[in-house]
């Protein structure tokens, strides 16, 4: 994002924090990087991406810390966002750790990549049933009624997260890095 200054725009979080504190791709240290570029304000959800607890869950979204950032989440009219993979959530200690429990009932090696925090296949379906959703976020239809939702793939690593995700149309708009299309093509025998 260039510097310039933007009136009514708000950066949101729509999910918890990926507890990546010391990484550019730390979820709250986006939306403050962002929202500086325009001048405008910002709201974040202070909690982890995953939470076990249904209850405690449910009364998170009741907090006042919470609550601005969630009504501002269920208004976004554009979203845009990394695509995740396995690698990523294991890569950190709490979420590795209790992997079954966040994902309860997934094959785990069914999983092509990760989207608004959630595991999907390479055709681009949900795994993870809604009722064992453990994601501290807006619910999935919301964020898929979000008119423009934007991945930005970089690696070629998420060359198969980034074929899911398009052919199970998760978002309207995806940047890649050259190499990323190229293994996409390769891959569609294009």
């Amino acid at each position: 994002f260039n510097k310039q200054t933007a009136s009514k725009l708000t950066f949101t979080q729509f999910m918890g924090e990926n507890m990546k504190y010391h990484s550019s791709a730390a979820s709250m240290r986006m939306v403050q990087k962002a929202a500086a570029r325009y001048d405008v304000p910002y709201r974040t959800i202070p909690g982890p991406l995953y939470v076990l607890n249904d209850q405690a869950r449910q009364t998170l979204y009741h907090e006042p810390a919470f609550t601005a950032a969630f009504a501002a989440a269920k208004r976004m009219d554009l979203i845009v966002c990394g695509l995740g993979t396995l690698q990523s959530i294991n890569s950190i200690p709490a979420w590795h750790d209790h992997i079954q429990e966040i994902f309860p009932g997934v094959d785990l090696r069914q999983i092509a990549g990760m989207a608004f925090g959630r595991p999907f296949d390479i055709n681009g379906h949900f795994l993870v049933a809604p009722e064992n959703d453990k994601t501290l976020s807006i619910a999935l239809p919301t964020i898929e009624q979000v008119p423009r939702r934007v991945a930005i793939v970089q690696r070629k690593s998420k060359f198969q997260a980034a074929m899911g995700a398009l052919e199970g149309q998760l978002f309207t708009d995806m940047i890649l890095t050259e190499s990323v299309a190229l293994r996409i093509t390769e891959a569609f025998g294009i």
